[in-house]
């Protein structure tokens, strides 16, 4: 096998399938996402800590694969609901992207504006849930 020929698992890819079904219904309040590592037989499923919701979800993911928890700062619902408020800004920012990541950290917007600029103002939209950055694709 070619070694940069990426390795699948189909148990891996089963048991994220089943964190992110739970985590974008059950446990919505406390999921942010879930990485699969079919390298090493493993998910890393990223979560606001709640006692309640790792018990379930280590419940719910027992069997072959590892399952690593891994705290995360915000759910994937609340950076959902600061995707949308930046997106209503979009003309305004030049917004070019939105990503959400699975870690839970800060959306990065990309846009065609100086990224202080689109600091400045993501900062007053959605406080300490988006970084800004800048828009590769466009050149000037």
């Amino acid at each position: 096998m070619d070694s940069s020929a990426e390795i699948f698992d189909a148990d891996v890819a089963a048991l994220a399938d089943v964190a992110r079904e739970f985590g974008h219904h059950s446990g919505r309040r406390h999921y942010a996402g879930v990485a699969p590592d079919h390298a090493a037989r493993a998910i890393t499923v990223y979560r606001v800590p709640d006692p309640s919701f790792d018990s379930e979800i280590s419940t719910l993911l027992e069997g072959g694969v590892a399952v690593h928890l891994a705290d995360a700062p915000h759910s994937r619902d609340e950076l959902l609901v600061a995707r949308e408020t930046v997106w209503a800004y979009a003309d305004r920012l030049a917004i070019t992207a939105i990503s959400v990541p699975v870690d839970g950290r800060r959306l990065v917007v990309t846009a065609d504006r100086p990224e202080h600029e689109v600091q400045a103002e993501l900062d007053l939209l959605v406080p300490g849930l988006a970084t800004a950055a800048p828009d590769r694709s466009v050149t000037h």
